[in-house]
């Protein structure tokens, strides 16, 4: 019995750890609608297939961003949606 408790413990803590995702983890510490302001070198191109949206200061509006974000930052979301509730005024 002993056993079987332990190897379930240790299933169960296997899962939470290789489930959780690094960055939606790090979403979970940013502050809006400060986060929207962030952007990245203009320089770095990257592709998001799982956060391509995020907020256009110069436009003030959500969009899908071509060239993605690079890095941990608060301006990446996964739906329009959600950059428009943390973002818009």
């Amino acid at each position: 019995m002993h056993v079987l408790l332990q190897a379930a413990f240790l299933s169960t803590l296997l899962i939470t750890i290789c489930s959780s995702d690094p960055f939606e983890d790090f979403l979970k510490k940013c502050s809006y609608p400060s986060g929207c302001l962030q952007h990245t070198p203009p320089a770095s191109i990257c592709v998001s297939a799982t956060h391509p949206y995020g907020y256009d200061s110069n436009t003030k509006t959500c969009r899908e961003m071509p060239h993605g974000r690079c890095g941990n930052i608060c301006n990446k979301f996964s739906t329009l949606e959600d950059c428009r509730k943390k973002c818009s005024s």
